[in-house]
Parts: C-alpha cells; sequence; structure tokens
C-alpha cells in the first residue's frame, strides 16, 4: 500500500471521529466565530410536525437521523451563540453531509424589573417569542436556557437571533406585563431596556356571561387575548361558574380581547363566536357583561320593495386582529325579514346575497333584540377586468365601498361583473387578483356606463438556476448550494444539484444573494449575486488535500489547526467539514480541499506554535509534526 493511501486508511480509524463514520444521516461541523469547533450544543430538524435531535459532540460534529427526506428546518443551539438556522432539502437517502456551520456572536436583550416601589424583582420569570422581518414566528428552542440575573437585579435572556423579540413577565404575584418589542439587527449587541416597574397583585378583570334574557351562563369557556399582534403573553381558558362569571388575574393596564360562543347553535350553524375588546386600568377592577345569547332580526328592502327570498350571512364584527368570527345564515320571508337566533348584542356584519353580488352593511344588533331595518339603494355598476396583456382576468374581486355600505363579486371568465346596489354618491372602486397589485380608484359617483380596469402584475419571484460545472465543463452532480438572503432574519437554504448539476431556487429572496457551491475534491466557491441573475454558473477547481501525521504525545494537550497561505492569510473558509480545527494528538488529520499552491501548517498548543511548509501541485500530499 502507497504511504499516502495508508495515511487515508488511518485517518477514517483515528479516534473522535465515530460519530462521522456511522452510516447515514444527516452530519456537520460547527464552529465558533473564532473558526474552532464547539464543544456542545443541541441540533433540531423539523420537517411539517416531525421533529429529530442530536447533540453536538466535544469535537463540535453531529449526525442527525432525520425520519424522512425534503425540505427540513434545521435550527442549531449552542449556548453562547446566535441560533443558527437553515432550510436543508434532505435526499431520499437521508444522507448528507453539509458544509461547515459557522456561528455567530449572540445578541441579548436586558431588562432591570423593579416593583412600583422601585425595589429589585428577584429571580423574574419571562416568556418570549421571535418573528422574522415579515412578522413570520421563527422556530427556536431558547425557552429551554433559564435567564441571567445580574447583581443589580437585571435580567438578561439569549443569546438571541437577527429578528423581532417579544417579551413578557410573567410570574406568581405580579401582573402579567408585556415589555416593549426590541429589533436584534446585529449579532454581539446587548439591547437595554432599562428600568421598567411591573405592578402588583395587577388588575381584575370579571367577565360576567348572560344569555339573551340575561340569566348567567354556567359552564361556558371564555378566552382571553392581548388585543396587540405578536404577543407572547399567555392566557389560561377559564369556564364560567354557576353565576356565568370568570375571573382573569394579574392584569397589566392594556386592552384585551374577550372571546366566547354563543350559548348555542344559530339557525342549524355553529355557534356564533362573541368577540369584545375591554380596556384595562392598573390594579383596578373592571367587569365586563358578555351577552352569548339574543337574536337578531333584519328587515333589507330594496328600491322594488322587500328584498324577499335572499340569503343572508351575518357575523359579530371584530376590529382587532385575530380569527374572524362564524357566521350565521337565513333567508328573508316576503316582507323582508330574517331572524338568526342565538345571536349576540353589538356590531355586526351583514351580508345580502343579490342578483349580481353581495351587498354588505354594518349594523348594530340593539340588546333588546329589535329590528333592525336597512334598505339596499339603487344604482348599477359594470366593470371589465383586464391583465397587463388586455386579457380578461376571471376571478377578480370587485368591490366598491359607497353609500352606508359595501358591494362586492367576482368577475366572470370574460372579465366582467355587475354590481347591484351601489348607490348614486361618491365612492371607492377596489379591484383585487391574485397575483396583482391592488387597483383602488376614488370616484364622485359610481360609473355610468362599463368601466374597464387594467390590472399590474405583481413583482413576481426570479427563479435562480444555479449550474455547477468542472474546468471541463462537466455537470457536477450532488454539488452543495446554498443561498444566503441579504435579510438577516431570513433562512439560508441548501440543496443539491441534480444530474445536470442544476439546481433552482424558485423564489428566490428579492436583492442581493450570496451563492455557496462546494462538492467533495473541489474547492469552495462564493458568489455573490442578484435573484434577477437568472442563472449562475459556477466552475469548480480540484481540490488537493494535505494529510498530516502529528506525532506529538498526548501531553502536548489540545492543538488548534490552521491552514494559511505562504503570506500568512487564513484558508478556514475553504476548508471543509472533513477538516478538523482541533485535535488531541497523537492523530492524523486530512486538511483540504486546496488549490495547487505554497501552505503553511500550523499547529498551536499550550506549549507553543509548531509550523510546517508544503506546496500542493496536482496530487495530496503528506507532512509530519514531531
Amino acid at each position: 500500500m502507497r504511504p499516502l493511501a495508508a495515511a487515508c486508511v488511518l485517518l477514517a480509524l483515528a479516534p473522535g471521529s465515530a460519530t462521522m463514520q456511522e452510516p447515514g444521516g444527516v452530519t456537520g461541523y460547527v464552529l465558533a466565530p473564532d473558526a474552532t469547533p464547539v464543544a456542545s450544543g443541541t441540533v433540531i430538524a423539523q420537517s411539517g410536525f416531525a421533529r429529530s435531535f442530536a447533540p453536538i459532540d466535544e469535537t463540535g460534529r453531529f449526525r442527525l437521523l432525520p425520519r424522512t427526506g425534503g425540505v427540513h428546518e434545521l435550527l442549531i443551539n449552542v449556548p453562547g451563540f446566535a441560533p443558527y438556522r437553515m432550510s436543508v432539502t434532505v435526499p431520499d437517502s437521508k444522507t448528507l453531509t453539509l458544509p461547515v456551520i459557522r456561528l455567530d456572536a449572540g445578541a441579548y436583550f436586558r431588562v432591570r424589573l423593579v416593583t412600583p416601589e422601585g425595589e429589585p424583582i428577584i429571580a423574574p420569570q419571562l416568556r418570549h417569542r421571535l418573528f422574522d422581518s415579515s412578522n413570520r414566528p421563527m422556530f427556536d428552542a431558547l425557552d429551554r436556557a433559564a435567564p441571567v440575573v445580574g447583581s443589580d437585579g437585571a435580567v438578561t435572556i439569549g443569546p438571541l437571533p437577527h429578528g423581532i423579540v417579544t417579551t413578557a413577565v410573567d410570574m406568581p404575584f405580579f401582573a402579567q406585563t408585556r415589555l416593549p418589542d426590541v429589533t436584534i439587527a446585529e449579532s454581539g449587541k446587548t439591547l437595554d431596556a432599562g428600568t421598567i416597574a411591573i405592578q402588583h397583585p395587577g388588575a381584575v378583570l370579571h367577565v360576567d356571561v348572560v344569555n339573551g334574557n340575561g340569566a348567567p351562563v354556567a359552564n361556558q369557556d371564555v378566552f382571553l387575548a392581548d388585543s396587540r399582534p405578536r404577543s407572547p403573553l399567555v392566557f389560561p381558558t377559564i369556564r364560567t361558574d354557576a353565576q356565568g362569571r370568570v375571573t382573569f388575574e394579574r392584569l397589566a393596564a392594556g386592552r384585551y380581547r374577550v372571546s366566547t360562543s354563543a350559548a348555542a347553535r344559530c339557525n342549524g350553524d355553529p355557534a356564533v363566536l362573541v368577540s369584545r375588546v375591554v380596556p384595562v386600568t392598573t390594579n383596578g377592577t373592571t367587569v365586563l357583561p358578555i351577552v352569548a345569547g339574543g337574536h337578531a332580526t333584519f328587515r333589507i328592502t330594496t328600491p322594488l320593495g322587500p328584498a324577499s327570498g335572499a340569503f343572508v350571512v351575518a357575523h359579530p364584527t371584530i376590529l382587532t386582529p385575530g380569527p374572524q368570527p362564524r357566521g350565521c345564515h337565513g333567508f328573508t320571508d316576503a316582507d323582508g325579514r330574517v331572524t338568526l337566533a342565538t345571536f349576540p348584542p353589538g356590531p355586526a356584519e351583514v351580508q345580502v346575497r343579490v342578483a349580481n353580488s353581495t351587498y354588505v352593511r354594518q349594523v348594530e344588533v340593539p340588546l333588546d333584540g329589535r329590528e333592525v331595518a336597512f334598505a339596499i339603494p339603487d344604482g348599477l355598476a359594470a366593470v371589465h377586468v383586464v391583465n397587463e396583456k388586455n386579457v380578461a382576468q376571471a376571478n377578480a374581486t370587485v368591490t366598491w365601498i359607497g353609500s352606508g355600505g359595501r358591494v362586492e363579486a367576482s368577475t366572470t371568465a370574460t372579465g366582467d361583473v355587475l354590481l347591484d346596489g351601489v348607490g348614486t354618491t361618491a365612492g371607492t372602486l377596489a379591484v383585487e387578483a391574485r397575483n396583482y397589485q391592488k387597483a383602488e380608484e376614488s370616484l364622485t359617483e359610481p360609473p355610468a356606463v362599463l368601466h374597464t380596469v387594467a390590472l399590474t402584475p405583481l413583482p413576481r419571484p426570479t427563479p435562480l438556476r444555479v449550474r455547477v460545472i468542472t474546468a471541463a465543463r462537466e455537470p457536477v452532480r450532488n454539488a452543495l448550494v446554498q443561498l444566503i438572503p441579504g435579510d438577516p432574519t431570513a433562512m439560508s437554504r441548501l440543496t443539491l444539484t441534480n444530474a445536470n448539476g442544476i439546481v433552482t431556487f424558485g423564489e428566490a429572496p428579492p436583492g442581493s444573494v450570496q451563492l455557496i457551491a462546494s462538492a467533495d475534491g473541489f474547492v469552495l466557491e462564493k458568489r455573490r449575486t442578484t435573484s434577477e441573475a437568472g442563472e449562475v454558473v459556477f466552475t469548480l477547481t480540484r481540490g488537493y488535500r494535505v494529510i498530516a501525521t502529528v506525532d506529538l504525545p498526548p501531553e502536548a494537550g489540545p492543538q488548534i489547526v490552521q491552514v494559511l497561505t505562504d503570506a500568512g492569510a487564513s484558508m478556514d473558509e475553504v476548508l471543509d467539514a472533513d477538516s478538523d480545527r482541533r485535535i488531541e494528538p497523537p492523530r492524523r488529520i486530512s486538511l483540504g480541499p486546496l488549490v495547487p499552491g505554497t501552505y503553511v501548517i500550523e499547529l498551536r498548543g499550550a506549549d507553543g506554535r509548531r509550523q510546517q511548509r508544503v506546496r500542493v501541485v496536482d496530487a495530496d500530499v503528506a507532512t509530519r509534526f514531531r
């Protein structure tokens, strides 16, 4: 056996590499910002509802066994560093070696919490949520780490990734309080929210649920939520007692949304959702009555008389973010009346199906169930919708807002729609269609003749195709291609090229992106481009390896391994996951892939530095440290 081949065999049997020798799985190598391996941490892969876990060992390596192939969201948590997120397409073989993963320094959120009297709160308990720049929740595992409390009583959470962090205090005897939202834009920074007083014991909210006759409704679930978006506040669902009451305690001052279902079904439909927004004051007591019953009667007329036989859907109006309430339907009688059973009083939206469209009206349902009458105005408006090619646009939603109501309908295959009940006064005409910008016009009156609206396409994500070839113009199959968006809160994406050396990112993020291509035996290449580039071609260069035999005694201790150019520049960025950065001697190591040239291999330990100069020409080379 040739000496170099023998060295490679011994390398495969070297101690500390057992994790990487087990067959199958997604394997990786995790480095700290200084390019040394991390010594602990956790890797989580999530695909749909399935999760896989793996520890990071003391050498910085991990082996994850995903349950299925396909796209997985990878989360790497290492104490002291920012969580790392990546979208990885795992092949059907479920075997993949990831590029070297380099972590960033973590950012932190710091706040000093005190009582209203100014006394520091000892060991505060916090909950948090993470969001990207598009307000999408970010999957993370930070809850496993306890906050750090300083000598001045300040609490610090982290490390945090780039994004929006929402935080709340949740501990006994104090009001559950939402803290200011923070945006993490830089690594290694600590955002200080200063000193915040937390009220105790907090406000109390009594919710009394009654039916349409004012009698209490027992055993009814009541829900409480923060009325603001992205909230980390969590409140238990409480069931009403025999007096129809639930009590929420430890509330901070603010606005909350209280919800419950009506006490019975409505005209055969599921019970409608009753929701109210209530302001709560500091340490005060608020009583909110909610009628989870009653009924609503609507009498609807048109210029031709009662709207008999019309299909009507109504639901309570919700003015804050959150799930839209369920509706209740019915048909009007000969007098244009429809009664909806078990429908709560308060603001409601009523939808009436007329000849060609739907008329929508906001009304107030009275507490005593008195009849609510409204008239659908006269007037027709014909609208024709086309796209940017002047071709009829089907299934576009056309809406007229004016004369106290809203009229909406969808265009037919010919792009036409006729709106009934638009009235004669000024209003707004809006047209929406999938993949097109919303068109909106303010008009002094509804159009008297056929009105044409031309839609403008939305900017569509440009597919970005990456082709990886050799210097001989041959495709490189199963090359790793990583796309890193310019938005630091967005995940990078990693996938493999096909048999033609091609991979396509169907929805490349807008703006500048970085592409990284690598393959076994080739030198890693980086390219910065834009999603509008269309196609990017990587021509990979064949690389070679340096096989270093480290004959130092174990007493020499751990050694940091570094590859430098002859000019002293680090080659760390191009070394692959098979290149160890930290070893325990004696050991044989493989470093590469490297293009031809002269390099300095350096070992750095407690007893000093050792260097060997090597020259790579057109084959792997060997060297020895004693």
